[in-house]
């Protein structure tokens, strides 16, 4: 009888936490963003790129360059190579692996200030749409904004009604924030 009473008593106190924790839940209120959609379309990003495609152009006259010397001193050296002594060989081989190595540290270099650079010009657009979307939130009252897909591509809202969608979708109201016109 007491096992009994002691059942009934735990099962009320288990329904009633689980009625809690679901009126609880119910209270929570999720929105839904596309942070990477708003970063493609705001303006200042045309700008960023032209300045990249700049850069990157510039870095490639460069390159180019250093290769056409590193080409003409190995083509000297193929010429050359049957009538010079043998230290004076050496001397042009470890003078063209240093040409070839600052050609390789080049590429290396120019990779990392262009995401540097790259990183350094998007920071301020990231920054401003994260100050968007926490207002829209704040304004909403939501508890959790998630973002649609991450950097790399991958979906972190795999599926939403367009019922959902309409209703917590904050996607529109950050573009307004942010001045952008569809």
């Amino acid at each position: 009888m007491i096992t009994r009473l002691f059942t009934i008593i735990s099962l009320l106190a288990v329904l009633t936490f689980v009625t809690a924790l679901n009126a609880n839940a119910q209270q929570v209120r999720i929105g839904v963003v596309d942070a990477t959609q708003v970063l493609a379309e705001m303006p200042e990003l045309t700008t960023i790129s032209d300045q990249l495609e700049g850069f990157t152009t510039r870095k490639r006259r460069e390159f180019a360059q250093l290769e056409t010397e590193f080409v003409q001193a190995r083509e000297e050296f193929e010429q050359k190579v049957a009538v010079i002594s043998e230290s004076a060989r050496q001397v042009e081989q470890e003078r063209l692996a240093e040409m070839a190595g600052r050609l390789q540290q080049f590429q290396q270099d120019y990779q990392t200030e262009l995401l540097e650079r790259q990183e350094a010009l998007i920071e301020p657009l990231r920054t401003r749409i994260l100050n968007a979307i926490n207002e829209v939130a704040e304004e909403l009252e939501l508890a959790y904004v998630l973002n649609r897909m991450v950097n790399n591509g991958d979906m972190v809202v795999l599926y939403m009604s367009e019922e959902m969608s309409n209703q917590f979708d904050i996607t529109d109201r950050v573009r307004e924030k942010l001045g952008i016109q569809r």
